[in-house]
């Protein structure tokens, strides 16, 4: 859950479930100083894999994991090197063997938003498999909702 101090320090609105901070690196920028566009997918996709790892998910041969299906994205606002930022995730919508997770980046307000539709799939051989009961639970009371 998003504590009140990154709230007040970056600008963040509404309810999340995760939040990292992160400082933009060299790396993720091009020669004038500006990150790149894919350096904001690069920290939604940092952030899934932790989120995915911490509900017990794993990514193995055999095991049922994320893929991504579908990203709509929108930039609001231009990032630069050393910009400290905040990154937040919730998750929005459960279907049988997908789900839908928001994600925005924040820095004195916002300035990136993502929405991802992930399915779960066996790593090896791609066939599509439910979401675990325990793994719906936790996604549940991260505040996703069923759709039907």
């Amino acid at each position: 859950m998003v504590e009140d101090a990154d709230r007040a320090e970056f600008g963040i609105e509404g309810d999340w479930a995760v939040v990292r901070r992160h400082r933009i690196r060299w790396s993720e920028c091009d020669q004038y100083a500006h990150a790149n566009n894919t350096a904001y997918l690069a920290l939604c996709e940092d952030l899934r894999v932790s989120h995915w790892l911490s509900l017990g998910g794993r990514f193995a041969v055999g095991e049922p994991g994320p893929v991504v299906a579908q990203m709509e994205v929108r930039y609001l606002q231009s990032l630069a090197f050393d910009d400290a930022v905040a990154v937040t995730m919730r998750p929005a919508a459960l279907r049988r063997s997908s789900l839908t997770q928001d994600y925005a980046i924040w820095k004195a307000g916002l300035v990136f938003t993502c929405r991802a539709v992930l399915v779960l799939i066996r790593h090896g051989s791609g066939e599509k498999v439910s979401i675990p009961p325990a793994m719906r639970a936790a996604l549940i009371g991260q505040g996703a909702v069923e759709d039907a």
